[in-house]
């Protein structure tokens, strides 16, 4: 997904698997939990914003049920270095796009505060 500092001043990758349901996200330190997919679509939809039709949808993709989570690298006009960002394609909707700094950090956000004993991770 994407590499984050940390508050301790580590610097960490994050990485997503799922398995059509749930979304499992690993960093360097091994797995940190899992999500229903139906929260990866609420941040989604809070922090993403439509992605420009003119922006080709490339980078590493995961299948989440019916729905993609796309790695986009991409450099606007206003920055001086491209961006990683995520994007998240339903079926019938436009694809919208985070920074995914910003979208990782709201989804282990929200596993740092989910139940340990929850089966879905919420």
């Amino acid at each position: 997904m994407r590499g984050m500092l940390l508050l301790d001043e580590r610097h960490v990758r994050t990485w997503a698997t799922s398995d059509g349901e749930r979304i499992r996200l690993s960093d360097d330190g091994g797995a940190i939990g899992e999500l229903p997919l139906g929260v990866v679509d609420h941040v989604m939809a809070r922090y993403g914003r439509p992605l420009d039709g003119a922006i080709r949808l490339e980078g590493d993709s995961l299948t989440c049920g019916t729905c993609r989570l796309r790695r986009l690298r991409h450099r606007a006009a206003v920055d001086a270095e491209g961006r990683d960002y995520l994007v998240w394609e339903r079926p019938g909707d436009e694809p919208v796009a985070c920074i995914a700094t910003t979208a990782t950090a709201a989804l282990r956000f929200l596993l740092a505060r989910s139940p340990r004993g929850s089966p879905s991770g919420i």
